[in-house]
């Protein structure tokens, strides 16, 4: 399997997908790695069982806000800077590139870098959809270090952070992001490929490339070929009717109310968000809520809007979708469940809190 410029717009769709408006937009970052892949050849996906078993899997992304990132053009030569210190790091060599986040322009960064650099991307990824935090991988949960990691914003300025423990890498990171202007390429949690065998989430491009496919549908058809192909709940039809927002400590927070139309009309369902978007309510019950992915959609394009993308009036339909299973487990709650956002309440599955919505 590759990533070519003919299949590029498919897998940004998926991408974006997964995001719940998180991972940053994806229309720049789609936009470099066509260019990239149309010079220098089509990224081979690989599994990892295709690698040397003592190669070093590099997990890479944008660290930042993502309206900041949506500013911010990369030229491709991160990757070498990001490389070359891991190599050092490590005594070993980078055998394939991996995306920490599958969502959004996280999905695509990797490709321009791992085409830059000549290596695969692996068909697997930290997260299966977009998170806030540093710590919130499937490779912590496998106990995995995120150190050390490598942030650089690719003009020369490069920052390598050792941390005693993940969630102080996540700490660390945001302040020296900060530095670096609000974004940074970032590598972290490099691990051996047989150690990657036990800690990632395995087929996340192959799956963002099925979601994908529904692009190629007409625009009326496409959420209801989304929603099929993730297995989600259409929540409601509406429009954005109040929105707020704001960007501090290198996360966007904020809030969105959508009023229904059509069969929806006079219900209202307001959205939590802190980068991605987090919890879905309607009259103080909870339809929906994180680690479970929560898509805003274009109603008449099947587009998912990421977060600093919405605006008022903007016709909206709200879908919600599990998340990869490991999120559901005990330990992935413990970190990327409702009460690690601050939220007070623990995690309901969609199926049953989003019954009764329609």
């Amino acid at each position: 399997m590759q990533l070519t410029v003919a299949n590029l717009p498919v897998y940004a769709f998926g991408c974006a997908i997964a995001s719940s408006g998180g991972g940053g937009a994806t229309k720049t970052p789609l936009a470099i790695a066509v260019r990239s892949v149309d010079a220098l050849g089509p990224v081979d996906i690989v599994a990892v069982d295709d690698l040397p078993p003592d190669g070093i899997v590099m997990p890479v992304g944008m660290v930042g806000a993502p309206m900041v990132a949506t500013e911010r053009i990369w030229s491709g030569d991160e990757a070498f800077i990001l490389r070359d210190q891991v190599e050092a790091l490590s005594e070993a060599p980078v055998v394939a590139l991996m995306c920490f986040e599958i969502a959004g322009a996280n999905g695509l960064l990797p490709v321009t870098w791992a085409a830059r650099l000549g290596v695969p991307l692996l068909d697997a990824d930290g997260m299966g959809r977009a998170f806030p935090e540093m710590q919130q991988q499937a490779m912590h949960l496998a106990g995995v270090s995120a150190s050390p990691m490598v942030l650089t914003d690719g003009c020369g300025d490069v920052a390598v952070l050792w941390a005693s423990d993940n969630r102080r890498a996540e700490r660390l990171a945001r302040r020296a992001m900060s530095l670096f202007g609000g974004a940074c390429a970032a590598a972290l949690y490099p691990m051996a490929a047989e150690r990657a065998a036990t800690a990632v989430i395995k087929g996340s491009v192959s799956r963002a490339l099925e979601v994908g496919g529904s692009l190629r549908l007409r625009a009326m058809e496409r959420i209801g070929a989304i929603a099929e192909a993730v297995g989600g709940t259409v929540l409601l039809d509406g429009k954005i009717v109040e929105l707020t927002r704001e960007t501090g400590t290198g996360f966007v927070r904020g809030s969105a109310t959508v009023a229904g139309l059509g069969r929806d009309m006079d219900r209202l369902i307001r959205l939590e968000m802190q980068n991605e978007v987090l919890l879905a309510l309607e009259d103080g019950e909870r339809l929906a809520t994180v680690p479970d992915i929560i898509s805003v959609l274009g109603s008449d394009t099947g587009e998912p809007f990421p977060t600093e993308g919405m605006r008022l009036g903007q016709r909206v339909t709200i879908l919600a979708h599990p998340s990869p299973a490991v999120w559901t487990t005990p330990e992935g709650l413990s970190v990327a469940g409702p009460q690690a956002f601050g939220l007070p309440f623990g995690y309901t599955a969609i199926s049953r809190m989003a019954a009764h919505a329609r």
